[in-house]
């Protein structure tokens, strides 16, 4: 490499970069369903006003704040422009009142390209810049070309010392093909992961197929009643309407996998990994391997008997959600479980070949005990009302207690932990088997708890969080949760190395 001074570019030399003119367009989409959510509030006090509804004074109001809503996103995507200089991004909006935004190139977590099925048509892609500060994306850029995304993102990648752009004329290492997704594998994860946005749209489903029986098959039913009553049809009737609800749940949540990962393909592209996918909106994920916090192995009974698993990796990028997809920056939903060692190296290297035989500690004894006075208290909750309304057929309810209880014991003997020199591995629950993996280098935090009943059982929890996201330890002793809070984070370097001088990052003209 030269060792001559690499040119700085001023500010004033760096020119400012403006959205595709179709941009506005492809907000359209996502502004309009910001204006729905306006009129749906609007619809709930209508339905109390009786049928004459609310005033059009009010609806005046709602129609006014809707537009204004609509003008104003239209109006910031319209003058939002944005540029790379001083090692950092830059993104302005606005006129009469402009907000700046300033993101440090070494900051950035993860960058995300987005082309929903609108944007798709226009040819054009949404950019997200993620760093450590908050669950929403520092920078949304919606309205770029694909090869000015990708122009953004190799600079910022350069800004760091990382990715092609940084060493001109180096051998650029070939890109290697980690993990595909094929069709069938897709739909085996769908219909295993069974999850809260799954459960509500076959709700709704229910909800239109409960109108349709009222309207359609009821009429019937009563025309044929003496066939319909006789003895053993009610059992019949119960069994094919409980298949058709579990196979509408595994056909919604099949199709969702498919609208979400289908193409999915994860590659390493040396200092980065990068995963697409998506049917109808096509997602793009670029992950630094070094801002890597924890990686997690979640394993349900019925993919492990089918011989597969899914990988989430989490870097410091705060994201929210109820379901994992939502939550980890990077999922893996196919990995076969003969792979699984050789993908979790990838993502930590300090991993040993087979994880599953590490000698994992088992929870503390009378974490049991607790375990199972909560099955007894939970099970009681639901079986004595039931029995109460139900009679004789309530009491088929109390069948929970044992069934609570196996599950308690299955879920305490399969828990474990351990601690090497470099990671803490954390293994919890049977059916739903979620193995994490931490590096001791990235824990930023260690807290031990001890709730009233851990006190009397003389046990307490053990909480690692690392930036963006945590995990708990099974129960432990208290002494040993105690003495764990000095024990688990790595020692680190004190001496910092002296930064190397900035490459010139500046956009292609």
């Amino acid at each position: 490499m030269s060792s001559e001074p690499v040119a700085m570019a001023t500010p004033e030399e760096v020119p400012w970069r403006r959205l595709n003119a179709k941009a506005p367009l492809a907000a359209l989409v996502p502004l309009s369903g910001m204006i729905a959510r306006v009129f749906l509030g609007a619809l709930l006090p209508t339905y109390f006003a009786g049928e004459h509804g609310l005033p059009w004074g009010a609806w005046i109001i709602v129609g006014g704040m809707a537009l204004s809503l609509l003008a104003a996103g239209l109006y910031e995507v319209a003058t939002t422009s944005y540029r790379v200089v001083d090692a950092q991004l830059e993104i302005r909006s606005g006129v009469f009142t402009r907000t700046s935004r300033f993101i440090e190139a070494a900051r950035v977590q993860n960058t995300e390209v987005l082309q929903p099925f609108v944007s798709k048509l226009l040819g054009l892609v949404e950019v997200k810049v993620e760093t450590a500060s908050g669950g929403k994306a520092d920078g949304h850029l919606r309205g770029l070309t694909p090869e000015d995304a990708q122009a953004l993102i190799q600079a910022l990648q350069a800004l760091r010392g990382e990715g092609p752009a940084a060493l001109p004329g180096a051998v650029v290492p070939e890109e290697r093909v980690l993990s595909e997704a094929s069709l069938g594998g897709l739909l085996l994860y769908g219909a295993t992961a069974l999850g809260v946005g799954v459960i509500a749209v076959v709700m709704g489903a229910m909800h239109e197929i409960i109108e349709t029986f009222h309207k359609l098959l009821l009429p019937w039913m009563e025309a044929h009643w003496d066939a319909v009553a006789a003895p053993g049809m009610g059992w019949l009737a119960a069994t094919v309407a409980a298949l058709a609800g579990l196979f509408g749940l595994w056909l919604v949540s099949g199709a969702r996998a498919v609208l979400q990962f289908h193409g999915f393909r994860l590659v390493d592209t040396g200092t980065h990994l990068r995963s697409a996918g998506g049917l109808i909106t096509r997602r793009q994920v670029t992950v630094r391997r070094a801002r890597i916090q924890q990686v997690v192995l979640d394993e349900p009974l019925l993919r492990r008997t089918l011989g597969f698993g899914s990988v989430e990796v989490e870097t410091a990028g705060v994201r929210t959600g109820k379901e994992a997809s939502d939550r980890a920056e990077l999922l893996v939903p196919v990995v076969p479980t003969a792979r699984m060692p050789e993908l979790l190296r990838e993502f930590v290297p300090e991993l040993p070949d087979a994880h599953s035989t590490l000698p994992f500690q088992r929870a503390h004894p009378k974490a049991l005990l607790r375990a199972r006075i909560r099955a007894v208290g939970l099970s009681v909750l639901m079986a004595a009302p039931t029995t109460w309304f139900l009679g004789a057929w309530g009491a088929v309810a109390w069948l929970l207690l044992p069934a609570q209880l196996l599950g308690a014991w299955f879920d305490w003997r399969f828990q474990g932990w351990t601690v090497t020199d470099t990671l803490v591995v954390v293994r919890q629950g049977f059916w739903r088997r979620r193995t994490t993996v931490v590096q001791r280098s990235r824990i930023q935090s260690v807290r031990a708890r001890q709730g009233p009943l851990e006190r009397g059982y003389g046990i307490g929890h053990v909480r690692i969080d690392v930036a963006g996201s945590h995990v708990l330890l099974p129960s432990v002793g208290w002494e040993e949760a105690q003495s764990l809070i000095d024990v688990l984070p790595a020692r680190r370097p004190t001496r910092r190395a002296v930064p190397a001088p900035q490459p010139d990052a500046r956009l292609p003209a």
